[in-house]
């Protein structure tokens, strides 16, 4: 059981025991107040008082008597229902520190644990980046004859390049790019670039080496494919260069589901599709491509 188990546990004894007491205060008044009558009916006896009416009066404080045997048979039930319960409530308050002390233990392990995972995934993108810079991963080494020829004509310059799963377009990728090339900015986005027979690799790489910002909308489907996670690292290997380039959008997924898949990415302040409209999102993409630039 966990701790907000055994805490519910104790509020709840603590009411109860409350709810007893106050019984018990309730019945203390009751018996103060027949003790009170029995106390007038005796004053009101007198020398010449008739044997009916002495008879009526020792009836009225038999009366009270039992009143008040019957407050006090009440307060020793409500005082021994209070014993049991403050036995109970002492039990479950070590229960709650032991499941504490647990759950303490338990976090501790979880923080070791994500930090573990953490330095692996750190590790595991170097050398995937470090691969790629092997490779000759700049877009300046690629054979022409592999790259869209009105990209090479133009030697083009992007804005942003949108990496995304092919499962977003028709949710929010083709109107995002839409929207951005409508406020004149150059957008590297697959629809807009690629032309039958152009290499898809080269072209990729040529626009993540040539685009000043990456654009990554993290969804349920991106994290599942292998090339926008070849993008995704190409962008990295920019930001180890000293520049920012990755502007992440979470697009129906949440902030675990980001976690097991890059915690480095997770601690990257997003934009997220459920709270922001596409014009948010333009607006804020608009925000930091002019920072540096007059566009």
């Amino acid at each position: 059981m966990n701790s907000s188990y055994y805490q519910n546990i104790i509020n709840r004894l603590e009411k109860e025991t409350a709810d007893l007491q106050k019984k018990i205060a309730d019945e203390n008044k009751r018996e103060i107040d027949k003790n009170k009558k029995i106390d007038s009916v005796n004053r009101s006896i007198t020398k010449n008082i008739s044997i009916s009416s002495l008879q009526s009066k020792q009836r009225q404080i038999q009366g009270y008597q039992k009143d008040i045997l019957n407050c006090r048979t009440k307060i020793a039930d409500y005082q021994k229902k209070i014993a049991t319960k403050a036995v109970e409530l002492g039990r479950t308050k070590q229960s709650l520190l032991k499941a504490q002390q647990d759950e303490q233990k338990k976090s501790q392990l979880e923080l070791e644990n994500f930090q573990k995972k953490l330095q692996q995934d750190i590790e595991r993108q170097k050398s995937q980046l470090e691969t790629l810079i092997t490779q000759n991963y700049s877009a300046n080494n690629i054979p022409s004859n592999h790259i869209s020829e009105s990209i090479l004509e133009h030697k083009k310059q992007y804005d942003f390049f949108i990496s995304h799963a092919s499962e977003d377009k028709d949710d929010i990728v083709r109107n995002l790019a839409e929207a951005l090339k409508a406020k004149n900015f150059e957008v590297w986005y697959d629809e807009f670039e690629l032309q039958v027979g152009d290499s898809l690799r080269k072209n990729i790489d040529y626009g993540l080496s040539n685009s000043r910002y990456g654009i990554v909308i993290i969804s349920p489907s991106f994290v599942k494919k292998n090339w926008p996670e070849y993008e995704l690292n190409g962008m990295v290997a920019r930001e180890m260069n000293g520049h920012k380039v990755i502007l992440p959008i979470w697009h129906k997924i949440s902030k675990d589901e980001v976690l097991q898949f890059s915690p480095t990415l997770a601690d990257k302040l997003a934009l997220n599709t459920s709270i922001h409209t596409i014009d948010d999102i333009v607006e804020q993409l608009t925000s930091v491509a002019s920072k540096n630039t007059d566009k």
